[in-house]
């Protein structure tokens, strides 16, 4: 049997809205604007495994689906060390009843995914630019204040 070039390995026999959702009913988010989209991709979804760990799963327009596990894109380190990870798509697959083919070999599962020993969060570093940049903006007005003052004391003497 020929198998059929598509951009991802997983043929689905469903309209691609509807596995989207059914991704969503199983605890996929949206995680856009923060998402690298590929060419003819429709959706991204993402989903945590863990406090680490997340799976990701693209649907292109040709139908088919992509999925892989990376480290958690709360960390700067995001995407580390980012593998093909299929098997819990297909189960949710399986589950639903959304028939499907492969149009090429899947790859294994990978039994570990290496995530950095001192990983970065990058929402407190964020936070903390917002806070300086807030204070530097405040200092700065208050000097203006200030000297606007004094000027205007010189000019009545």
């Amino acid at each position: 049997m020929m198998k059929q070039e598509t951009f991802g390995p997983i043929r689905v026999f469903k309209d691609i809205s509807l596995v989207k959702q059914i991704l969503i009913n199983e605890g996929f988010e949206d995680p856009s604007p923060l998402q690298n989209w590929k060419k003819e991709q429709v959706f991204g979804l993402v989903k945590k495994i863990n406090q680490t760990l997340e799976m990701h799963v693209r649907g292109y327009a040709d139908n088919s689906l992509d999925s892989e596990i990376e480290l958690s894109r709360e960390y700067l380190e995001h995407p580390y060390d980012c593998r093909p990870y299929y098997s819990p798509l297909l189960n949710i697959l399986k589950h639903y009843g959304i028939s499907y083919s492969l149009t090429r070999e899947l790859p294994p599962d990978p039994i570990s995914v290496r995530v950095p020993k001192n990983k970065t969060p990058w929402k407190p570093i964020v936070a903390g630019i917002g806070i300086t940049a807030t204070f530097g903006i405040l200092l700065w007005a208050l000097l203006q204040d200030k000297k606007d003052k004094q000027d205007e004391d010189e000019e009545r003497r």
